[in-house]
């Protein structure tokens, strides 16, 4: 009988053991899981200011074109010239609108 209570002695250290390391091991998977889900974050944020820089790009590129006199007639008692708006460029104007992602971010705890 004290063989038996030694060697369940035993294995209740061995599980506490195994459950202490499976419980560091856990923490360091919603570690990483946290880390991702900031990194994403992070990527939306880089994505985010890529589009407006972009859309910056092209509205200052079709100013510089109007500047060119691109239009007819601009004012000429003017230090600037007006923009005016293009009906038959309504598709560049499109594209220009900013526009807003939605998503999903999914996080798995174990």
């Amino acid at each position: 009988m004290e063989t038996e209570i030694k060697l369940l002695k035993r294995e209740i250290e061995t599980l506490k053991r195994e459950n202490g390391e499976l419980r560091e091991e856990n923490s360091k998977l919603n570690r990483t899981i946290q880390q991702l889900s900031e990194t994403r974050q992070q990527l939306l944020g880089v994505q985010e200011r890529l589009t407006v820089t972009e859309q910056v790009t092209a509205a200052t590129q079709r100013r510089e074109l109007l500047q060119e006199g691109v239009y007819e007639n601009p004012p000429s008692d003017s230090d600037y010239e007006e923009l005016r708006f293009d009906r038959t460029q309504e598709p560049v104007y499109a594209t220009l609108q900013l526009t807003t992602r939605s998503g999903c971010i999914t996080l798995f705890s174990v």
